[in-house]
């Protein structure tokens, strides 16, 4: 007999003993995740998910681990996965961790989908540098959870730090709070980006991205670079330089300030209105510099 998923399992057992339909009552959890109980009769269990859905389907599998002591009958149900879902974004928390640590960033790949139309089963593979792991699950967007949390765990084990290099004090403590503080921010506005999204998109490659900017039309690019070695713009004149640069490529920009905790100088935060996400965010006095650095490697 083909697998079928708990809550058609659950129903169906129900059917046929001619007892009332389980009960499911949702709530969200203050976490973000969500929390289902399913009741049949007197016997009741809970399930923790990210969605209205996974938490549905796992208190289902635990309501069929109870009913299974007495009633052994319960249809064979494939093994559910959503079980082990977090209840938190592993592809966000993945991609964080490696800007954090340097790591090159995942990607995600489906690389099998088979399965019934009732029961289907997606294989995901994530990859990071040359660490592949692989999640499985009914859905896509979980099969690609399962992968990222896999590879977490075995990158978060080896980046762990020697207990003797903990206890050693850095000297630039001061640049450190200043990178860190870059990093939360960063973090920040990703999250922001990712939640308007209904797509879980892979990491974008950096020759991607050299490779959009490198395709902008010829006389786009000529221009950018007449600015770019021009010698009408002194080492105090980065500001003026970068805006026309942006301003010959057709790029509007999108310029902040905020105040910065370890520094005198605000931080300065300018996104790029491109079809790649692009923000570079600096103190004030650096910013501009590192707009023109950007633009010389992209249309190198």
């Amino acid at each position: 007999m083909a697998s079928k998923s708990t809550v058609s399992a659950l129903q169906e057992y129900c059917a046929k003993h001619k007892i009332p339909p389980p009960i499911y009552e949702c709530i969200d959890s203050s976490d973000g995740s969500f929390v289902c109980r399913a009741q049949v009769m007197n016997v009741e269990s809970d399930g923790v998910g990210r969605s209205k859905r996974d938490a549905k389907h796992l208190a289902a599998s635990n309501l069929i681990k109870k009913l299974r002591v007495s009633f052994p009958e319960i249809d064979d149900v494939r093994p559910i996965h959503q079980v082990e879902i977090p209840t938190m974004d592993m592809i966000v928390k993945l991609r964080d961790y490696c800007v954090q640590k340097q790591h090159p960033l995942p990607v995600f790949e489906i690389i099998q989908q088979g399965g019934t139309p009732d029961a289907p089963e997606f294989i995901a593979m994530c990859s990071v540098a040359s660490i592949r792991r692989y999640g499985v699950s009914d859905k896509k967007k979980d099969a690609k959870q399962f992968a990222a949390s896999e590879i977490l765990s075995v990158i978060y084990e080896d980046d762990k730090p020697l207990e003797h290099e903990m206890q050693v004090a850095s000297i630039d403590s001061k640049t450190e709070d200043i990178e860190e503080e870059r990093y939360l921010k960063f973090k920040t506005y990703r999250e922001l980006k990712d939640s308007c999204s209904n797509d879980d998109p892979p990491g974008v490659l950096l020759c991607d991205r050299h490779n959009y900017f490198s395709n902008f039309h010829k006389h786009l690019i000529d221009s950018a670079k007449a600015i770019l070695n021009s010698k009408e713009y002194d080492e105090y004149d980065y500001e003026r330089q970068a805006k026309d640069l942006l301003y010959v490529l057709k790029i509007t920009p999108r310029i902040t300030k905020h105040d910065s905790e370890c520094t005198t100088e605000p931080m300065v935060h300018i996104e790029m209105n491109c079809s790649y996400d692009v923000l570079i965010a600096n103190v004030a006095g650096k910013v501009y510099k590192s707009v023109i650095d950007y633009f010389r490697d992209m249309l190198d």
